[in-house]
């Protein structure tokens, strides 16, 4: 669960969903590609970036469905700009989560007046997000996010928060946090979130546990998401050696949007959903999986 919530926002800002008859076997036409960001140094716009991801459990007669939420509010701000390549900054203002469903009711907030809920075992964690500063290097014309830097800084504040037990071992949360939030992994969400239309198919990759990549194909501002062509499951390793889960991912549908507004990224929002069936202890699982995200300029003060 801890690493489902260190990574269900990178995860989402790639995809969406759309009902099955969105899909067609003829080629939709092309996107009319957009001139491209204009970036003015100095700049500043406020954004709320929140995911929502619910996941319905169903094994051995018993079902279950859980909920849970993230939402950062961040500073945007260009550092530097060329026609070729830009520097922005992110500022991470605010973080909310929560997590819902049987027996289970968990929230944190980092602007809470009160109790911020930075003593929940499996929230607290995510409060070490607020005040981190990402550096995103992007090609305005593209979107495409060739490097993020400030994530080595968001681990270490996680480590510090939730330290090994035992001397020499690895702190607990390490390796989701590395996963979650490496320059690689920063970079995959920030070309999601910063995509441009382009005139021909682009091939989107997953990123782990899942392994391949969903084709996104854009209708002016809009785009579609489905397997590739010939393509219609993928594998997924959950839980690694000595006891390694494989699961198989099918039946996924997205779609999603984006704007640009005054130069800056504007609204965007997607959707996806996905089934993955796997064994756990002998007894089979099959999990429904929807995610929904959504970037929200907000009005920035002066």
């Amino acid at each position: 669960m801890r690493q489902l919530l260190l990574t269900c926002a990178l995860a989402c800002a790639a995809l969406g969903c759309a009902t099955p008859d969105l899909w067609s076997a003829d080629t939709p036409p092309a996107a009319t590609p957009q001139p491209g960001y204009g970036f003015t140094v100095g700049t500043n716009q406020l954004y709320a970036y929140s995911v929502k991801q619910t996941v319905a459990w169903a094994s051995a007669g018993d079902q279950l469905s859980y909920t849970s939420t993230l939402t950062w509010k961040f500073l945007l701000t260009v550092a530097e700009s060329t026609s070729e390549r830009a520097l922005l900054t992110a500022t991470i203002l605010r973080v909310q989560a929560t997590h819902e469903g049987p027996g289970s009711r968990r929230a944190v907030d980092s602007g809470a007046k009160d109790d911020d809920g930075s003593d929940d075992p499996l929230l607290g964690h995510l409060l070490a997000l607020n005040g981190s500063i990402l550096s995103v290097v992007v090609a305005p014309t593209t979107g495409q996010v060739s490097e993020v830097r400030g994530g080595d800084a968001i681990i270490a504040r996680i480590n510090k928060r939730a330290p090994s037990a035992t001397p020499g071992d690895p702190p607990p949360l390490e390796a989701a946090a590395k996963a979650a939030f490496s320059s690689d992994a920063l970079s995959r969400i920030w070309s999601q979130l910063l995509a441009l239309p382009s005139a021909t198919p682009v091939r989107v990759p997953l990123g782990p546990p899942l392994n391949g990549e969903v084709e996104r194909t854009w209708q002016g501002s809009a785009y579609t998401l489905r397997l590739p062509a010939g393509a219609d499951r993928l594998s997924a390793t959950l839980v690694g050696d000595p006891t390694p889960v494989s699961a198989v991912l099918s039946e996924l549908t997205g779609s999603g949007g984006t704007d640009i507004a005054n130069g800056m990224p504007g609204a965007g929002k997607g959707e996806l959903a996905f089934t993955l069936t796997f064994q756990a202890l002998t007894q089979p699982v099959l999990q429904r999986h929807t995610l929904a995200w959504e970037l929200t300029p907000l009005p920035t003060p002066r």
